[in-house]
């Protein structure tokens, strides 16, 4: 099946800037009307001008209202919702001792819950209708263990097991779910870190263009890598004991790619960011 976006109303969640403000754009491209919400007022106002989003909102993720009202007015202004992308995400790093508990809560709020609220809300739209497909963002950190990302990585492991369950429970519903898996992406949220050997940083370009042959597939998609390599790089090891796999990890630098090899003082203008989000 090939399902044309164009005229589609989609909601994007994290959108003033990185993979969000990249895939409202490559989906404006394909003809789809396009609401996209941030925390970042400034930020998204000036990325709606930009782009020519039809629709932008202030919307925290974690508060279940915000969520509603962002997408009732989507709704008013554009029409029925038809794709809703959870995109929203933040990503501290360091020593796992020197995470305050609020940073660790903040996490989780936005990582986590709120990809359960918007995609709650989501399925109250759609359900009655019997149609529509949500995209959650996860990354392949939600199946790789990797010292430096401890909350990150539980963080996106249970967006990814929610998803799935979530898939299996609406099975029958009309509403699609997919789950795409990023590896570092060049976006401010990887500022300064290095990855494992072998694995290459994709732009966000790479990442909105699956999103945008997810949505077009017209079906669910349990999960999409990008790159394609690092997914099947995941799954291969999922056929060895865990000793040689965290061996095998060990080589690719992955356990030392954050606390030793990254270079965390860059990050500070990020960190900081994201404390006042």
């Amino acid at each position: 099946m090939n399902v044309s976006l164009c005229g589609q109303v989609v909601a994007i969640t994290g959108a003033a800037r990185g993979i969000g403000r990249t895939t409202a754009e490559a989906l404006i491209s394909c003809g789809a009307r396009v609401a996209i919400g941030d925390i970042d007022e400034t930020g998204l106002v000036e990325t709606a001008a930009t782009i020519g989003a039809k629709h932008h909102a202030r919307v925290d993720v974690t508060d279940a209202e915000s969520f509603r009202r962002f997408l009732a007015v989507t709704e008013t202004c554009l029409g029925p919702v038809d794709v809703l992308i959870n995109n929203a995400g933040i990503m501290p790093a360091g020593p796992f001792l020197d995470e305050s508990d609020a940073v660790t809560r903040r996490i989780f709020e936005i990582n986590t819950i709120g990809f359960v609220i918007g995609t709650k809300r989501a399925l109250e739209l759609m359900t009655p209708r019997r149609r529509g497909h949500i995209v959650n963002m996860a990354s392949t950190m939600g199946e790789a263990s990797v010292p430096g990302l401890i909350s990150y990585n539980a963080s996106k492991a249970a967006v990814i097991r929610f998803t799935d369950a979530a898939r299996l429970e609406f099975r029958s519903s009309g509403v699609q779910f997919t789950t795409v898996l990023p590896g570092a992406v060049n976006t401010e949220l990887a500022t300064g870190v290095t990855g494992p050997k072998g694995i290459r940083t994709v732009e966000p370009r790479e990442v909105a263009d699956a999103v945008v042959g997810a949505l077009e597939s017209g079906r669910s998609n349990p999960r999409i890598y990008v790159p394609r390599s690092f997914g099947l790089l995941l799954q291969a090891q999922r056929f060895l004991p865990l000793r040689i796999a965290e061996a095998a990890n060990r080589l690719m630098g992955a356990e030392t790619a954050i606390l030793r090899d990254s270079d965390l003082a860059s990050r500070r203008a990020y960190r900081d960011r994201v404390a006042r989000s």
